[in-house]
């Protein structure tokens, strides 16, 4: 057949070869466009996670060891006071001896304590019936009549634990989330 030309094995080898040469540098080309996206893309990304200072914030670690009995430090935390208090002896005793059912929120001494930290209290210091700071936390301020916490807003009045012991507030003062890390020292958060 005059004017047909048969493909040689020499040409063949030559397109597979181009079109292999070209697939290569497709991927080449797709692979090098990921890498450099994934490398302006990054930055943005990781900035979005919380960085050291701002994680240190979020689990404060607060030390205790060097708070005297009957006497209470404030942390800020969250936007709240926290309100950490080593209780006497006394204090301890004369909480475990109220019966629960007689408070307006019954909560007993182990609910309101750690178990092997009873002489340490944390709360929120802030009153449930209208949101104003306490006052009892530092020995110096007015404590109430069971040496708690008293609300110049309303009169509330709370027990060393917390409780709520009288007042327009039905609800005891809120305990954050903490963990004690040694006897020296709690975490927030």
């Amino acid at each position: 057949m005059a004017g047909t030309s048969e493909p040689t094995h020499a040409g063949l080898a030559s397109e597979h070869e181009e079109g292999s040469r070209r697939d290569f540098l497709t991927i080449l080309t797709v692979a090098a466009g990921a890498i450099g996206a994934a490398a302006v893309v990054w930055p943005f990304i990781d900035a979005l996670g919380p960085d050291a200072d701002r994680s240190a914030a979020a689990h404060p670690i607060i030390d205790v060891a060097g708070i005297p009995e009957n006497t209470g430090i404030t942390v800020m935390w969250a936007g709240q006071p926290i309100y950490i208090r080593r209780l006497t002896k006394a204090q301890i005793a004369n909480s475990q001896n109220v019966v629960p059912d007689s408070l307006p929120d019954p909560a007993r001494y182990i609910d309101r304590t750690k178990p092997g930290y009873g002489d340490l209290v944390v709360v929120v210091g802030l009153n449930t019936a209208a949101p104003c700071l306490l006052l009892g936390n530092d020995p110096s301020e007015p404590r109430g009549p069971l040496d708690g916490w008293i609300s110049p807003c309303d009169g509330s009045v709370y027990d060393p634990l917390g409780r709520v012991r009288g007042g327009p507030a039905n609800r005891n003062l809120t305990i954050p989330p903490f963990t004690f890390l040694d006897n020296a020292q709690i975490q927030l958060g």
